[in-house]
């Protein structure tokens, strides 16, 4: 009869498959994060099996029901003519080989469940949600596939004075109400050691002052962040007999300020 052509049906198993990738989640402080650090990690992976190198058996031999090919050829009539279907080789699997004997230490799969202990460089400035991939260090692939990759999701930990945003860093100074009338000089922890930054007279909450570079020196994206130093006026809530008199005796003065001004012309005009 007339020959219609190949149906397929199954894959050649003996085709090299790359190993799975691997997420796991890493907790870092806020200093770890910006400076880097090396931090070890258990994981439990698929790795090559030493005994049978990954090939699930000892002995090879090509398949004597596929000749090698991993598939099957069998006619099939219709009343259209004849097919040939070529279907996976139930013999060997679609590997095209038969091993004399399975491997005893992995079962025949090629791959053994192995603990590891990795020691992973985190790179200095990686942030909250980022990932780092360490290609090759997921699972073992099959027949002499390649690894997969295993990747590093980070949550960092808030610090208790920084914030950080990219790679700028920002640090609210509480300061006194006579320190921002009559200006001061004040010790200011950075990443890097303490400053003296000075504050000039009549500042004012919400002020800004930028310090260059003292930010988070990002080896991934290769940028160093400039340092923010925010002004909180800090309105005192208890004042003893002495400071009260003092307070008094300014109220009573004159402290000019535009704003005042402002409102008091509104207020005395209506």
């Amino acid at each position: 009869g007339n020959n219609f052509g190949f149906g397929t049906s199954g894959g050649r198993r003996n085709r090299a498959t790359r190993g799975a990738d691997r997420l796991i989640h890493m907790d870092l402080t806020f200093m770890e994060a910006v400076f880097g650090c090396d931090k070890d990690i258990s994981l439990e992976l698929d790795e090559e099996c030493d005994d049978c190198h990954g090939k699930g058996g000892h002995g090879e031999e090509i398949c004597s029901e596929c000749h090698g090919s991993g598939t099957v050829t069998s006619q099939q009539s219709t009343m259209f003519g004849s097919f040939m279907t070529k279907t996976t080789c139930p013999k060997c699997g679609g590997r095209g080989k038969t091993f004399q004997s399975r491997c005893r230490t992995c079962g025949g799969s090629g791959t053994i469940k192995t603990h590891k202990t990795l020691t992973v460089t985190i790179p200095a400035g990686v942030d909250n949600g980022n990932r780092l991939r360490l290609s090759g260090k997921g699972d073992a692939g099959a027949n002499g596939g390649e690894n997969g990759d295993l990747y590093i999701e980070f949550t960092v930990r808030e610090h208790e004075l920084f914030k950080r945003d990219e790679d700028d860093i920002y640090l609210e100074l509480p300061i006194t109400i006579a320190e921002a009338a009559l200006g001061c000089k004040k010790e200011v922890p950075t990443l890097n050691g303490t400053i003296k930054l000075t504050i000039p007279e009549g500042s004012e909450s919400g002020d800004k002052h930028r310090i260059k570079g003292r930010g988070v020196d990002n080896r991934t994206t290769r940028t160093k962040g400039d340092m923010y130093v925010i002004i909180d006026v800090r309105t005192p809530k208890r004042l003893s007999r002495e400071q009260k008199k003092l307070f008094q005796s300014l109220a009573k003065t004159d402290l000019e300020d535009q704003k005042i001004d402002k409102y008091n012309d509104y207020l005395y005009r209506r």
